[in-house]
């Protein structure tokens, strides 16, 4: 069985690009997901310098073992002013030092959300462009979310939206299925 490594490309507590890739979990049925937080895999600024002065952060290591351990990604990434934010860039960053390609020729699933009303799709855009340098074999990001308090039942945990519960049901049977037929 495949296994799917997902995450929210946040370093906040109460991401709600964490609840929606938690949400997307809910709705692949074939394949083994690891949901992980990337707090805990922090490092410092990357720089150069501090590369040269420690090498290549432990936890880094520790998560290009885990990103190796898995056949493909689920990511939910905030926008901050356009772009990933900057905790996720710096993750990649150093991942990008640890030797080979961050996402190894593996399909990634690309989503967001937020408060605002276009659902980060400008980050998205980004991302979806972004990604195949960094060794994403597929890159899918048909998925994003605006208004999220609205569109988002917290006690039911579903969408408030018939239509948007069956956009992220189609995204995420496409995704299944191209791994599927690797």
């Amino acid at each position: 069985m495949k296994k799917i490594l997902a995450f929210a490309g946040s370093n906040s507590s109460s991401s709600v690009n964490r609840k929606l890739v938690e949400h997307a979990k809910s709705k692949a049925a074939e394949y083994e997901i690891t949901l992980i937080d990337l707090r805990d895999f922090d490092a410092p600024m990357f720089s150069e310098d501090l590369e040269k002065a420690s090498g290549v952060p432990e936890s880094i290591m520790k998560l290009k073992e885990v990103f190796t351990d898995h056949d493909a990604f689920m990511i939910a990434s905030p926008e901050h002013n356009g772009m990933m934010p900057a905790f996720f860039k710096n993750l990649m960053d150093w991942l990008s030092r640890a030797g080979g390609k961050i996402f190894q020729e593996k399909p990634v699933l690309l989503m967001s959300t937020s408060p605002g009303p276009r659902g980060g799709q400008t980050n998205l855009a980004n991302m979806k462009n972004l990604f195949p340098y960094w060794g994403a074999k597929a890159v899918f990001a048909d998925f994003y979310l605006g208004s999220f308090y609205q569109a988002y039942d917290a006690e039911t945990g579903n969408f408030t939206k018939p239509e948007d519960e069956a956009r992220l049901k189609k995204v995420v049977a496409d995704y299944e299925s191209f791994l599927n037929n690797q």
